[in-house]
């Protein structure tokens, strides 16, 4: 399913005449490999092997060449290319070897970002889908409209899955939910949409509490002004943005469970990403960058999103004399330690250890 969203992703560069050769090649590519891309078990089948192997291949190549664009290099587009090109570049390489669940893992672990991505940048929806469903699925077909932003149809298949439940998983209701919330917030910007979604979406008495709870809590937040992001702060030091990610965290803090804050944390997300894009300050960008890692930390865990590690490694890299890049680093350890500790404790590769020694030395510049 996930390898419809590299499709949707490039969708975003569609003003360059280039894309707009590399999509059609894309769209049709997605129609022919659409019952692999839907279906586990397709993509697990020897009988598939040639095609998907050259499906990923091109997709790859394509991203190469956005990549290598100029609208690519823009600071707030060329993290979401990055991991892009790195998990496909896993993907393929994992496919090669006969590793088929960590080359689908690859795909899945990274390429929940691209519609995150065309929601941060509240791109407008379009109306593009495929002619010739494979699916019978009000899910997936969602997922894939979501993906290629066709907001008009996707939204109200995603409330259908709500609204079903239990005859739908409650894996397909918790992620319809965070998309719906995603467009809501980060794309639609009406609160009093947003309120009316909630209370559509409450109507399933079958959901479970702590779902229930999570729409009161966004409700509670949504309706109380003093919440909202205050739109006339002013963000000229790192001082300003670090007082203002302490009042959202004291804020976010009231909800006792990290499902009752997630509006509200996407909303201060949002905030961090429109000034990162806006920000002309060379001064303000590591310290920006840190702010989004932290408070996109765990979106790893939950999202399968590596946004947060390559923020940090644009932090140290890029901005190795800022007093930014210390807690950058700091950070990036944190980050990685988590992810190589489990019950027999922790473990951390040669090649990384490596790599936070040259990182080290980045910063001392040496």
């Amino acid at each position: 399913m996930k390898i419809i969203i590299v499709a949707a992703f490039l969708f975003s560069f569609n003003a360059q005449a280039q894309v707009k050769s590399e999509m059609q090649k894309f769209y049709s590519l997605l129609e022919r490999i659409q019952k692999y891309a839907f279906d586990k078990t397709e993509y697990f089948k020897k009988a598939n092997e040639a095609e998907l192997a050259e499906a990923l291949r091109l997709f790859n190549e394509t991203v190469s060449k956005i990549k290598s664009d100029k609208a690519g290099s823009q600071d707030d587009m060329k993290f979401r290319l990055q991991l892009l090109k790195e998990a496909l570049e896993q993907a393929e390489a994992g496919f090669k070897k006969g590793n088929k669940d960590y080359s689908l893992w690859a795909l899945r672990s990274s390429l929940n970002q691209c519609y995150s991505c065309h929601t941060q940048k509240s791109l407008a929806g379009t109306h593009y889908k495929i002619s010739n469903w494979v699916t019978k699925s009000d899910y997936l077909k969602a997922e894939f409209l979501f993906v290629v932003r066709n907001y008009d149809e996707a939204v109200p298949l995603y409330e259908s899955v709500v609204a079903k439940y239990p005859k739908t998983t409650l894996d397909e209701v918790e992620n319809s939910i965070q998309k719906l919330v995603f467009h809501a917030v980060r794309v639609k910007k009406d609160e009093v949409a947003t309120l009316n979604l909630i209370d559509r979406l409450s109507k399933n008495k079958e959901l479970p509490r702590y779902i229930q709870n999570s729409f009161q809590a966004w409700k509670k937040y949504l309706e109380v002004k003093k919440y909202k992001v205050a739109e006339d702060r002013k963000f000229e030091t790192a001082s300003d943005i670090s007082d203002y990610i302490s009042d959202r965290n004291d804020l976010a803090g009231s909800y006792r469970l990290a499902n009752q804050r997630y509006l509200l944390d996407l909303d201060t997300t949002q905030k961090l990403y429109e000034l990162f894009g806006e920000s002309k300050d060379v001064n303000l960008k590591p310290w920006l960058l840190y702010w989004l890692a932290y408070q996109e930390k765990d979106f790893q865990y939950t999202m399968f999103d590596n946004s947060a590690e390559l923020y940090l490694r644009e932090c140290i890299e890029n901005y190795s004399k800022s007093p930014a890049a210390k807690q950058c680093l700091q950070l990036y350890k944190e980050m990685i330690r988590d992810s190589f500790t489990g019950s027999r404790g922790t473990y951390i590769p040669e090649s990384v250890q490596k790599q936070f020694f040259q990182y080290e030395k980045i910063i001392e510049g040496k």
